[in-house]
């Protein structure tokens, strides 16, 4: 397996208190560097530079957060679409969707 799935597996099975890792994929990468998060042109560069900011204690959770995310948005953006539009504040989801490149018209 790569480094990605080596990661999510030891978050998820094993549940360190502190992972060795990010898992990084396609879809976060696209997204971190659409919101200005990192500047990189792989996953791995990516993960490179989440790990060298992001405190530790997030890593376990970026990404459980952020894949299904990033899948939605680039894969099944009118279910994205509509779970912002029914959000307790649209305004603030429809304006993080727009930062992903999500075409709002």
């Amino acid at each position: 397996i790569g480094p990605k799935m080596a990661y999510i597996c030891e978050a998820v099975a094993w549940d360190p208190e502190i992972p060795s890792g990010i898992g990084v994929d396609t879809h976060m990468h696209r997204l971190f560097n659409l919101l200005g998060w990192v500047k990189s042109k792989t996953p791995e560069q990516t993960r490179l530079q989440l790990q060298s900011w992001l405190p530790l204690e997030k890593w376990k959770t970026v990404n459980l957060l952020w894949v299904g995310f990033g899948q939605q948005v680039q894969q099944q953006k009118e279910v994205a679409l509509k779970q912002a539009l029914s959000t307790g504040r649209p305004d603030k989801a429809l304006h993080l969707l727009k930062r992903c490149g999500v075409d709002l018209k």
